[in-house]
């Protein structure tokens, strides 16, 4: 087959194609050889302006079996390699066994079954040998005492996993599924009974093995390590955790002795596991195994990861399952927030380990397993605001607390879901949280004004005397999802780097309307002028004022830091705007068409659409006020009267404030869950501060700053465009050269001045720029605080 579409090429290459040319024609050969050079094999050709934003408003249309292969010669003769009566030595048991662990931690990366696990003939055969685990009866022990156990175990591990996966709909990308049917995985064969008892078989047929045959302690390792990771997933499944008390206990005891016994292997067997396999059993695995099932195949290609990445994939798996026992012993509601946004911003999480978050977090209308949502939800509001909050439990009371439990935990287990979907969903449940708000306000009026009016003193002006506890809280929260909704785009890449100035000037904004909020909260927690007889709702002992006091003050601290920070950076990116160095990609456009399509995306209308489908989501809120385009246009201009120098020092002072208030407070968030997000934060103040010293030094920068001005950059846009716009236009430039009153004239010269400044200044800055002179950049640090940018220079 291959040899026949490899003549019928030639054929078609030998001969030349009846074509009828036109005059209307344009080779475009030397364009596409220049344009393709830049792009790896199979990459698709996107323009730059293409963002997230933008792929998400459009529609890609991809061949459900784009991953079913081409069936080649050597495919063909692959496949009819197999035998499933094959006789294998412990050294093929081996390399099988190694195989399938790759399989498998690639399906917990996220691959289709298809792909992975389902590639092994072994596993999906119809017929499955009757001498399985029996020694006295089989003629093919490697396979029937070793080999089968092991898939056996595999595959209940497998269904532990997709249990999971399936109870919680998480999974790691947009597009692949984890799986979209289930096959086999040997459940209805075997019990864990019967599977423990095969794997009991096959360790002590390889003890007699040990010494004789080659790679029977390797085996070995895999029975032991197999057994222990299959007993710890069963203990850490919902049924098991809510039932029995001591199966946490026992499940981290397993994991433990499980990552000891992985890491020994490690380290024993570094060779073989770095090392290329140098023993393939053929036909044991058929990479085209989806063409069996055309209609579930995956779309698109998934590498197996090599032996070496799959040990890694399952040291990172088991460890990132020790957060499950921190996640049961949180007892305060401000530490599960430090915990989940930890976990949300840790470097790609697998799936089932936050699947499994998911389920203990919230199973049964229960929270932690133990508490009943409502109760989480009063908790959450008296841990914040203490005891004053109001009087006996009512109808009204209730159906509060259930919606703003509902919305609290669909929030927590968002920040579980992959990074697009935390955003995605954010941004979705910000009306939401904005309507809670809304009722939160009419329950605090109905509580003080009806139930217990009383405790609010008419036409109280002192806001420690206006105790709206439970909508300051709702708002509270609202804050706190509304900045991780913007940061979160840092992440992703959403954001180019033209668009950092609206962005961090938008996050200042939000996180100032955070620290106001906060700090008239730490008022009202301050007060003594409330009633003697304050209402306390709760069945539990109240939190007292001193620990809800401290509480705001470190939720304030947080805020003031990310503002000061936000701001930082708002003028930083600013400066390197009016630099020249961040520029939109349409500016760099030469056809007229190109050039007409600039003119318009830099128009005021196309800016300020742009603005607003940006932070549509932000502008529907009832509060904080909105950043309007124009009010944001107002704060530009007010920002281009001011020298770069000056834009880049006062940033500088204002980091340094910032990493100062960080060293006042991080001993108050000892013990509390918020010290990884302290010591992230501080990481990229300090770094965003070493880089803009480093700047500030430079004598590049110096002059640079010193020669450009005000909107010089805006300016020097323009008119490098309307001189492109005149070269392109024959039109109009011989109209320009027919000029001769006076004041045409004029205008021409002037037009031609400013061009000349424009190519200078453009001249400069690439010229900076290409030689690593004036190379400033943005990236994230994802092993720190990926929601917020470090720039170098």
């Amino acid at each position: 087959m291959a040899d026949e579409a490899d003549a019928e090429l030639a054929q078609l290459a030998a001969h030349q194609l009846d074509i009828e040319e036109c005059d209307d024609w344009l080779d475009i050969t030397s364009l596409v050889k220049t344009g393709a050079q830049t792009l790896a094999s199979g990459e698709l050709i996107k323009p730059e302006s293409l963002t997230l934003l933008d792929a998400m408003t459009s529609i890609q249309v991809m061949d459900a079996r784009l991953d079913m292969g081409m069936l080649l010669d050597s495919d063909l003769a692959e496949i009819a390699q197999w035998d499933i009566n094959r006789a294998l030595t412990l050294k093929d048991t081996l390399w099988i066994v190694d195989r399938m662990l790759c399989c498998e931690m690639t399906w917990h990366n996220s691959a289709s079954l298809l792909q992975t696990i389902y590639t092994c003939n072994y596993y999906i055969a119809d017929d499955l040998p009757s001498a399985i685990g029996q020694a006295e009866v089989t003629s093919n022990k490697e396979r029937d005492l070793v080999l089968y156990p092991l898939l056996v175990a595999t595959g209940l591990c497998c269904r532990q996993v997709w249990n999971e996966y399936s109870r919680e709909n998480v999974y790691a990308e947009e597009d692949v599924l984890l799986g979209p049917t289930v096959l086999r995985f040997f459940e209805d064969q075997y019990s864990l009974a019967d599977t423990m008892r095969l794997l009991d078989g096959a360790q002590a047929y390889l003890e007699t093995m040990r010494g004789q045959e080659e790679g029977a302690a390797m085996l070995l390792a895999h029975v032991s390590m197999r057994r222990r990771w299959l007993t710890a997933l069963m203990y850490l499944s919902v049924e098991y955790l809510s039932e029995d008390p001591c199966a946490l206990d026992r499940s981290m005891a397993e994991l433990e002795a499980l990552a000891a016994e992985h890491q020994a292997y490690r380290s024993t067997y570094t060779e073989h596991i770095d090392r290329a396999a140098d023993n393939i059993v053929p036909g044991v695995f058929d990479a085209k195994c989806m063409r069996k099932f055309p209609s579930l195949a995956p779309i698109k290609p998934k590498e197996l990861l090599t032996l070496s990445e799959a040990h890694a994939t399952l040291a990172r798996l088991v460890s990132g399952l020790s957060l499950v026992r921190k996640l049961l012993r949180i007892e305060s509601v401000e530490s599960l927030v430090h915990f989940f946004q930890g976990v949300s911003r840790q470097v790609e999480p697998l799936p089932y380990v936050r699947s499994l978050l998911i389920s203990v977090f919230a199973s049964d209308g229960r929270v932690q397993l133990s508490q009943p949502l409502p109760e989480f939800v009063r908790r959450a509001i008296r841990e914040l605001c203490g005891t004053k909050l109001m009087g006996e439990e009512g109808d009204r009371i209730d159906l509060f607390y259930q919606e703003a439990a509902r919305m609290l935990v669909d929030w927590f287990r968002t920040l579980c879901q992959n990074a697009p979907r935390q955003r995605r969903i954010a941004l979705k449940y910000l009306a939401g949280w904005d309507s809670l708000q809304g009722e939160a306000e009419q329950l605090d009026i109905w509580l003080y004004t009806q139930r217990h009016p009383h405790v609010l003193p008419e036409k109280a002006s002192d806001p420690s005397l206006n105790p709206f506890w439970v909508s300051s809280w709702a708002y509270h929260m609202k804050l706190v999802l509304m900045g991780g909704a913007l940061m979160t785009g840092i992440r992703l890449d959403v954001y180019l780097a033209y668009e950092f100035p609206q962005i961090f000037c938008y996050a200042t904004q939000i996180f100032e309307a955070h620290a106001l909020h906060l700090t008239r909260m730490v008022q009202m927690s301050g007060s003594d002028r409330l009633h003697e007889g304050k209402y306390r709702l709760w069945t539990r002992q109240g939190v007292s004022d001193l620990e809800s006091k401290a509480q705001l003050e470190r939720w304030l601290s947080i805020a003031a830091v990310q503002k000061e920070l936000a701001t930082a950076l708002w003028l930083v990116s600013h400066a390197c705007e009016r630099l020249g160095i961040f520029r939109p990609p349409w500016a760099k456009g030469r056809s007229k068409l190109a050039l007409e399509v600039c003119r318009t995306q830099e128009s005021e209308p196309a800016q300020s659409s742009r603005y607003a489908l940006r932070f549509r989501a932000f502008s529907r809120l009832n509060s904080p006020t909105p950043l309007t385009f124009d009010g944001w246009m107002t704060t530009k201009r007010q920002l281009d009267e001011y020298p770069i120098s000056d834009l880049f020092v006062h940033a500088a002072r204002i980091l340094a404030e910032a990493k100062t208030a960080l060293d006042k407070c991080k001993r108050g968030f000892e013990h509390t869950g918020g010290e990884e997000f302290i010591r992230a934060m501080y990481y990229v103040v300090l770094a965003n501060s070493v880089a803009l010293a480093k700047l500030l030094k430079s004598d590049v920068v110096k002059s640079r700053a010193l020669a450009v001005s005000g909107a010089d950059a805006c300016a020097f846009r323009e008119a490098l465009l309307n001189e492109a716009l005149a070269q392109t236009d024959s039109t109009a430039t011989s109209d320009m050269t027919k000029a001769k009153s006076k004041r045409e004239k004029k205008k021409r010269a002037a037009r031609n001045e400013a061009a000349a400044r424009a190519h200078e200044w453009q001249a400069d800055v690439d010229q900076l720029v290409s030689s690593g002179a004036l190379n400033i950049a943005w990236t994230t640090a994802a092993d720190r605080h990926p929601d917020w940018p470090v720039f170098t220079f």
